[in-house]
């Protein structure tokens, strides 16, 4: 080979893998070598372990080598956010509070990566507990002064500097889709309870959902046949078929509509970001879909008063109970940041809760009602509003602002961030799709359209040394 496998998507890997052209020690190793030159500077891992991503590779070359059939994802490795459970392996939730709890299980996400044969590479960073989208101390690979996002900022790290070819994460408010916009990876929130959050460390039990990270729409979809799917562990899984996930881009969108909420989602906008989406929808629009301008100031109005409203109430409420127990003895540990944002739910009456658990069910309608009035199969735009903000090591860990992401995790819709291209900075963009949980595969495919169009999945970041990439494509 030429090039460095840690550099190969997953669709290209299991590929070569398939055809002998690579073995999964040579992949392992190569993103191994990587780790050793980047981490230093990206800080995307709280925790690795060679050993056992290298166990899974020889395991899965042996097999190949007899003819054995193989798991799917057989000897690839993976990145795991370190909110979920490993078994014996470190599992802190980016906390002191856990600094030293070993699981004696694995969260369910993580097993089924594992029964598909794939490899633990490290447990990446996340904000502290994920309530924020920071993800300190890890630093964007795309520019090393600014943060990831958050809070699957270690593993939108990972994954932008090739340190690993495929991840996993969270998503409560925008966890997942914050971080692969900031660092121009792609990723799905798929609806609730599509893929299991049995074993995996919760905020809000109302809006977490368990998703994948990869550099390539393709690797997303892949993913997620292996990870839908109902578990009676976890009480929000839903015992429904799983829906089909593309494996190729749809080459007819003729009567595709995709809606744009301009009051909403447009406004107020970083206009190069905006710009930068603008032209990745062209992409769409050039095989026959349609966009429509939905954005009204009363749509705005109701995000505001209801979306972001509805969602901080329910997961001040949930993050307190979820961490009330632990206060007594462990105050101390928390950072102040989240500690006071624990706190913040002591203030919510049990009435406010109730009210806001009745307009999330409002807010989903309504959203469901616009998708059938517009005849929409999408809406777009931009998964962030502004460039990641600047580390600043003299106050709190301060990432990406969430009120682009947050309405489809109140309506419980799916949404997906894609690379959309670069700034006049040189900085990724991320455009964010979201649709009706009962038909992401669909949206998965317009999001495939876009970046097998654009291919920003093999770009490198120019943010690092150039050194330390050691050979490999430019």
């Amino acid at each position: 080979m030429t090039e460095d496998a840690a550099d190969l998507s997953l669709v290209e890997i299991l590929g070569q893998l398939a055809e002998r052209k690579l073995s999964a020690y040579e992949l392992v190793t190569d993103c191994l070598r990587r780790i050793a030159r980047l981490e230093p500077t990206v800080q995307a891992f709280v925790t690795r372990t060679p050993q056992l991503a290298l166990t899974a590779a020889r395991r899965a070359d042996q097999a190949r080598m007899d003819g054995t059939e193989v798991g799917t994802l057989a000897g690839v490795p993976v990145a795991v956010k370190d909110l979920f459970l490993t078994r014996h392996v470190l599992t802190t939730a980016g906390s002191k509070v856990l600094a030293k709890f070993v699981p004696r299980e694995n969260a369910a996400a993580w097993q089924l990566l594992s029964t598909a044969g794939a490899g633990l590479l490290g447990k990446t960073t996340t904000h502290e507990f994920a309530y924020g989208t920071a993800s300190s101390p890890t630093r964007n690979p795309w520019d090393s002064t600014r943060t990831p996002g958050g809070s699957s900022g270690g593993s939108a790290a990972a994954l932008a500097s090739r340190m690993a070819p495929v991840a996993i994460g969270t998503d409560t408010a925008g966890s997942l889709r914050i971080p692969a916009a900031a660092c121009g990876v792609s990723t799905l929130r798929a609806g609730s309870g599509r893929i299991s959050r049995y074993g995996v460390i919760p905020l809000s039990p109302t809006f977490d959902v368990t998703g994948p990270m990869a550099r390539r729409m393709l690797d997303v979809s892949l993913l997620m046949r292996v990870l839908a799917g109902y578990d009676a562990r976890d009480p929000g899984s839903l015992d429904l078929p799983v829906v089909d996930y593309p494996s190729e881009p749809p080459t007819d969108l003729d009567g595709v509509r995709i809606g744009l909420p301009i009051e909403m989602s447009w406004k107020e906008v970083d206009e190069g970001i905006a710009e930068v989406c603008r032209v990745a929808l062209s992409q769409l629009v050039a095989r026959g879909a349609v966009l429509v301008e939905i954005g009204t100031p009363a749509i705005a109005a109701e995000v505001l008063k209801e979306s972001v409203g509805v969602f901080d109430t329910i997961n001040k409420v949930e993050a307190l109970e979820i961490h009330d127990p632990l206060m007594p003895h462990s105050r101390h540990l928390y950072t102040p940041q989240v500690r006071r944002r624990v706190q913040m739910g002591e203030k919510v009456s049990a009435e406010s809760y109730e009210k806001a658990l009745l307009l999330r069910t409002r807010w989903e309608s309504k959203w469901r009602q616009i998708m059938a009035d517009h005849r929409l199969d999408a809406v777009a735009h931009p998964a962030i509003d502004a460039p990641p903000p600047l580390i600043d090591a003299g106050r709190g860990p301060v990432g990406p602002d969430i009120r682009l992401s947050v309405p489809w995790s109140v309506a419980g819709f799916a949404a997906l961030s894609v690379p959309a291209g670069f700034d006049a900075h040189g900085l990724p963009v991320g455009l964010s799709l979201a649709g009706l949980p009962e038909r992401e595969g669909a949206l998965l495919g317009l999001g495939i359209v876009i970046d097998e169009e654009l291919e920003t999945w093999r770009l490198r970041p120019p943010g690092l040394p150039r050194a330390d990439w050691g050979d490999g494509v430019d």
